[in-house]
């Protein structure tokens, strides 16, 4: 790297390091602002108008209402994003664009619909970045990293420290080819520095009062302190049914996008309330809280590890699962993971409940590592998001974990996938127009 170059490039990292700060502190701030929008309309209200829980035209009626604000949301600049249906997008995006995709993603993520926080927080990341870099005025490939900085520095605040954030966008930039790969470990580098300094934010503001930071967690599982031949075997059915599972429900997604005869706006309103109807079905049938239905599922993974039936647990995977694939099909702003996720520990539950010899711990790391997989083809990221949640249980559970994210990617691999004709459907219509 020649001297010029090389000095360019430590001034970048220091940036990146400094940006790591301000972006960190926005994404806590974004994080608060969907944990107090949810407890003002799910329990504020409900608790002032005198219900012990919220009625069931008030549950079906909140998710409608966020079909408008997002249709509204979308037609400001920016509008609202990109779809979930496209994965984790880390595409530049103007800091103007921000002002339609953050209240499109708190209306979805507040008013319960089922998707997750990391696509606006990569792209809160991502436009904080691009005004950092007019701000210090750096230009070409510099200023592409200096941006992008900014979205490992937001998606750190989810996993609770820079590995997974960097691991998760390393595996999405190579996947994408936009960077050699001779050059990826310098082109990362200084978002990898941004999500070390924005964790270090995260940790000091985690006590302060009235900031609330969503990061995935489970409860205590069982220690699982030497592999077992029998969750070996039950490893490599399960992540593919799993997969399969996953899979089925983005082609769902797919499908309500491309082959609904409604109008954006109709679309929206009308997915959000049968969202809605679901989880009041869901609630009347097995007398179990909407919210294991609405929202991410990364709050709810908990009360989910803790569920005892296997039949209810059977009926919040096809609920959930209906629900987020009108969630990304609709039109509505969010993260594709952590729904992913929660049905894949749901599935991975109702096995350990059924299946002779197929220990919990084992099975949610199965789940965790088979949803994750699928829904974004990043193995590597997924094997390392169990081994930093399993604990003390990592080791021992991390060859299973690394099966079932095989087996899942090869699922995700073989089947049909919708994302891939759709970016046909959309480089033909280009060169049409062309």
């Amino acid at each position: 790297m020649p001297d010029s170059e090389a000095k360019g490039y430590v001034r970048t990292l220091v940036y990146a390091g400094l940006l790591g700060v301000p972006v960190a502190f926005a994404a806590a701030l974004f994080q608060t602002a969907i944990h107090d929008l949810i407890h003002l309309v799910w329990d504020v209200i409900p608790d002032d108008l005198g219900w012990s829980e919220p009625s069931w035209w008030y549950v079906i009626l909140v998710p409608g209402l966020a079909g408008l604000i997002v249709a509204a949301a979308v037609r400001l600049p920016g509008h609202g994003g990109h779809s979930p249906l496209e994965g984790l997008g880390a595409e530049p995006i103007a800091t103007v664009e921000l002002l339609s995709i953050l209240p499109a993603a708190l209306a979805t993520l507040g008013l319960g619909l089922v998707l997750g926080p990391e696509a606006p927080l990569i792209a809160l990341g991502l436009g904080l970045g691009a005004l950092f870099v007019r701000l210090v005025r750096l230009e070409g490939t510099q200023a592409q990293l200096l941006a992008m900085s900014g979205a490992f520095a937001a998606i750190a605040a989810l996993f609770g420290g820079p590995l997974v954030a960097a691991f998760l966008l390393f595996e999405v930039t190579a996947a994408g080819g936009r960077i050699p790969a001779q050059r990826i470990g310098q082109a990362l580098l200084p978002g990898f520095v941004a999500a070390g300094t924005g964790a270090l934010v995260f940790t000091g503001i985690a006590g302060w009062s009235g900031l609330h930071q969503a990061n995935l967690a489970l409860p205590s599982l069982p220690v699982y302190d030497s592999v077992r031949i029998s969750d070996l075997a039950w490893c490599l059915p399960l992540a593919a049914a799993i997969a399969v599972v996953v899979a089925a429900v983005r082609h769902l997604g797919h499908r309500v996008a491309t082959q609904s005869a409604l109008g954006p706006l109709a679309l929206l309103v009308g997915a959000g309330l049968v969202v809605g109807v679901l989880a009041v079905v869901f609630r009347a049938t097995a007398d179990r809280p909407v919210d294991l239905v609405l929202f991410s599922g990364q709050t709810e993974l908990p009360a989910i590890v803790a569920e005892g039936s296997a039949g209810v647990l059977a009926l919040l995977v096809l609920a959930k699962g209906v629900a987020y694939g009108l969630s990304l099909g609709a039109g509505f702003r969010g993260g594709p993971v952590f729904p992913a996720i929660a049905l894949g520990v749901a599935g991975a539950m109702i096995a350990a409940d059924l299946l002779p010899g197929l220990h919990t711990t084992p099975a949610v790391a199965i789940g965790i590592a088979a949803g994750t997989t699928t829904v974004l083809r990043v193995p590597f990221t997924a094997v390392l998001l169990v081994s930093l949640l399993l604990g003390t249980s990592a080791y021992d559970v991390a060859p299973i974990a690394v099966l079932a994210a095989a087996v899942a990617w090869l699922v995700a691999t073989v089947l049909p996938n919708p994302e891939d004709r759709a970016r046909e459907r959309r480089a033909e219509a280009a060169a049409a127009a062309a």
